[in-house]
Parts: C-alpha cells; sequence; structure tokens
C-alpha cells in the first residue's frame, strides 16, 4: 500500500511539473487546464469505437461506413496530441455526432465531476436570441432574468455559445432542437472554465451595463434541486381557467408503480370533473421508460389501440439482456417460456439465444390500455422543447402521427421516425469518461413514410418582456388558444 501511494506521489510530481498524466484520477485532475497524454487518448478511442461498433444497433443509419471511418481517422490524429479533457470530449463528440443519434455520446455535465471538491457551480438557464445570450434563471436569482449575459471575468459569453456545437448531442434530422441545446451548453461550459468561488459577471439590462461579483455556491450544494434536472415531482396536475395541466417531468421515475397510480388518479379525476382541454407539458422530459410512455398513450385513445413499433436490436455485451440480473434473466426466459410462439416476448427469446453479433428485428404491437380502461376523449394539446427527447419525442410524433390535437413550444430532439433507446453507459479506461452507447433503435414509420423532424404547429418564442416578469409565454398560449 504504501509502495503504491508512493509511486502516486511521485507520478503526481511529474504532473506538477507541466508534464501530461498518463491516466486521470478525477480528484485531482482540472478538466480545462490539465493535459493528458496522446498515447492514454488513443488507447482511450480505440475502446470507444470497439465498443460502439459492438454494441450499436444500426451504426450506419445516418452515415455510410466510409464517411465513419474518415471521422475516426481525425479523431485518431487529433489525439495524436495531449489534450486536456474538456478538448478530448470535444473531439469525441464531434466524431459520435455523425451518428445523428442523441444516446450515443459523452456529456460535457460530466466533466463538472472532475475535481468536484474545489469547484463551485452558478446554475445557469440561458436561450439564444439574434446570436445573443440572455438569462432565463439563474440561482437564487443572482442575475436578472431576462438580461443579456455578456461577460464572465473577462470573457464573453459569445464565446461559449460560439464553443458549444461541438460539445452538444444530435438527433437524427432534429437540426433545430439541435441549434436550441446550445444555450444549455453554454452554460456548462462557462461553469466548467469559472469554476471559482467569486466571479466577476457583466449583464445588459436594457440600455444599463451591470458589472457585479457574483458568488457562487459548492457543487455539491447546486446538486440537490439544481434547476436544469426537471422538476422534483415527476408529474404534477393542476386546473386553470377550466384547463387541465398535466406535467410529466420525466419517464424515469423511482418507482414505476407508482408513476402509474398517479396517472390513474389524474385521469380519474379528469373524467369525474371533465376539463376543457388538456394541456400535456412534455418540456424538459429528456425520456425514460417506453411503457411508460405507452402507458400516458392509452388514456388519449379508444379502447385495444394498438401501438405498432420495430425494435431494432444488436445482441452483445451491452444490450438490454446482458445487462439482466441472474434473477432477472431467470424472470425473463420463465415468461418468455410460458408464451411461446407467441408475443413479442417469445421473439426477444429467440433473439436472446442468438450469438453476439446478431442483428434483428422485433415487431412489437402493445394493445393500450390502463388498469381503470379510462380514456379522455375532448381536445390535448401537447407542450415539447428541445429537451424533450427519447420516450417523450416518441410521444410527441405518435401524437402528431394520429393527430390528437396540436404540439406548442419549441422543436423536439427528434422525428416522426422514431429515437434510439437503451443507452448502455461505459466509461474509458484511462480517462474515466462515461460513454453513452445506444443498443437498440425503435422505428416508427410506415413503408414509404418519410421522416421528418418533430416541428411544433404553433412555435412560441419567449420576449425578453416575458422573461423579466417570469410569464411562462408557451403555456399562457396553450392556455388562451
Amino acid at each position: 500500500m504504501k509502495v503504491c501511494l508512493g509511486l502516486l506521489l511521485v507520478l503526481y510530481s511529474t504532473w506538477v511539473n507541466g508534464q501530461c498524466k498518463p491516466f486521470v484520477l478525477r480528484v485531482f485532475t482540472d478538466p480545462v487546464t490539465e493535459k493528458i497524454c496522446s498515447s492514454a487518448l488513443l488507447e482511450d478511442i480505440r475502446e470507444l469505437y470497439s465498443n460502439i461498433q459492438q454494441a450499436h444497433p444500426d451504426l450506419y443509419r445516418n452515415v455510410n461506413k466510409e464517411t465513419l471511418d474518415s471521422s475516426y481517422l481525425r479523431l485518431v490524429n487529433h489525439c495524436s496530441k495531449d489534450l486536456t479533457l474538456l478538448s478530448f470530449v470535444g473531439e469525441v463528440n464531434q466524431f459520435l455526432q455523425f451518428l445523428k443519434d442523441s444516446h450515443t455520446f459523452v456529456s460535457v455535465r460530466e466533466l463538472l465531476s472532475y475535481r468536484a471538491f474545489s469547484r463551485h457551480y452558478l446554475p445557469l438557464r440561458l436561450i439564444e436570441n439574434n446570436g445573443q445570450v440572455l438569462v432565463v434563471r439563474s440561482w437564487e436569482n443572482k442575475i436578472p432574468p431576462g438580461v443579456r449575459l455578456l461577460s464572465i471575468n473577462d470573457t464573453r459569453a459569445t464565446t461559449y455559445l460560439q464553443e458549444a456545437p461541438q460539445y452538444a448531442p444530435v438527433e437524427s434530422f432534429a437540426d433545430s432542437a439541435f441549434h436550441l441545446m446550445m444555450p444549455h451548453v453554454t452554460s456548462a461550459l462557462m461553469n466548467l472554465n469559472h469554476p471559482n468561488k467569486l466571479n466577476s459577471i457583466t449583464w445588459l439590462d436594457g440600455q444599463d451595463t451591470v458589472t457585479s461579483i457574483i458568488r457562487s455556491p459548492r457543487i455539491s450544494k447546486t446538486q440537490q434541486g439544481e434547476i436544469f434536472k426537471g422538476e422534483p415531482i415527476e408529474i404534477s396536475f393542476e386546473r386553470k381557467d377550466g384547463v387541465g395541466i398535466l406535467k410529466i417531468a420525466s419517464f424515469s421515475p423511482r418507482n414505476i408503480k407508482g408513476f402509474k397510480k398517479k396517472l390513474d388518479q389524474i385521469f380519474q379525476e379528469v373524467t369525474e370533473k371533465p376539463v376543457n382541454k388538456l394541456i400535456i407539458d412534455l418540456r424538459n422530459n429528456t425520456g425514460g421508460y417506453i411503457v411508460l410512455q405507452e402507458y400516458l398513450m392509452s388514456f388519449l385513445v379508444p379502447k385495444n389501440t394498438v401501438y405498432a413499433a420495430d425494435y431494432v436490436y444488436k445482441r452483445s455485451l451491452y444490450d438490454r439482456f446482458s445487462q439482466l440480473s441472474k434473477l432477472e434473466r431467470k424472470r425473463f426466459v420463465r415468461a418468455a417460456k410460458r408464451f411461446y410462439p407467441n408475443g413479442a416476448i417469445s421473439r426477444e427469446y429467440d433473439f436472446y439465444n442468438k450469438p453476439f453479433g446478431t442483428l434483428d428485428t422485433v415487431k412489437n404491437s402493445p394493445v393500450l390500455k390502463n388498469k381503470q380502461g379510462l380514456a379522455y376523449w375532448g381536445p390535448c394539446d401537447v407542450l415539447v422543447n428541445e429537451l424533450s427527447m427519447s420516450a417523450s419525442a416518441n410521444f410527441t410524433a405518435w401524437f402528431m402521427d394520429r393527430a390528437r390535437g396540436e404540439v406548442i413550444g419549441a422543436p423536439a430532439s427528434g422525428t416522426n421516425g422514431g429515437t434510439f433507446a437503451n443507452p448502455y453507459t461505459f466509461y474509458l479506461t484511462n480517462t474515466g469518461l462515461p460513454v453513452s452507447v445506444s443498443t437498440m433503435k425503435i422505428n416508427l414509420l410506415s413503408v414509404g413514410q418519410k421522416e421528418v423532424p418533430l416541428v411544433p404547429n404553433h412555435r412560441i418564442i419567449p420576449t425578453i418582456e416575458e422573461l423579466k416578469q417570469e410569464v411562462d409565454g408557451v403555456l399562457n398560449f396553450a392556455l388562451k388558444h
């Protein structure tokens, strides 16, 4: 133990003298200033490419092999020199963006966990307007909403806005949603580059330029109820002016049974005390379980409605079957054998028994149903934005395809063709970076149907005055429309 500790101290002493790090210890590594040796980076990208080729179910859906291989060679070239972790993540994500799969990427926000013991963090929700950065909300309102953010410690906010595209995930042809993602990445980049307790921040409020020293809390404090992580309540329901507002912050609840029970209660209430219209708010809902997306659908359609989707799997060490525990695997096999050869579970069982590397499409056609057989027949709107992803995007695609109502807000991160799904996370050996990679593709298109982005019927852009007054312009439009 003493020998290992001594070796680490020697290595650390070498790093302090300005040389690159041959491997990364999160607690000691600054992701912005300290460089990682190219030999370590090259090993990690070889591991990255190998794992993606093994696991990804449709690697060349949006890019041909020659283009992807050329991009990989560029990545190898860029990693042939020492890089900081921040630069490395940017290079890796530019390579992964060719897949146009928002589930396969490295989140730049993961870098906030490096040297976290000394890191301060100022949560900011930003938007872009004509190339300028506007504040929607900040931690404890330290920066007024609606002002134009100019700089932090003499670095212009637009500098980080311009750097943001290389760090953002891309989903198929959802280009508008991708561009709307930039302010969210800008916030992360600003905090990564300025982890200090006190920062000088300048903004423009009307005609007045204001510079203030802003105190940022410890990052550990901001994780409790952080404004970017969705509402603390997964499902909420309220009535306003005769309209029911159902907000679903996530399809990844702590308790699946509790999630379903809450929806049962809400739609029971709507049945007993009708509303003039139902608004389903999926803004900032980054997705989750398909089964819960389908459960929400069941309340909006006639009994025995079928939801048809093709699931493309690739058998690998990373697919959902390999990730089952021994007990879960036994339950799956037992259930599959009980229904065999009927039902989707039987086709999944056939796939489960195939060798690694096998690609297969399982046709899934569940009957949409809920415990009490409830259905809401009235007018319905769905609110979405660029952070409506995965299961939320697939729900929106289904909602629009059925013409069940109108979609309001900003483009969702998806298309009518369905998203990738069931991401598995592996950690690169030298840098410790978590890489998310899809293990399933959901196909929603019928034969001959064209894939198009999920563009709202009514695209609503908040005004500066609405931001300053903290008014929800999208919801207000839906209430009045």
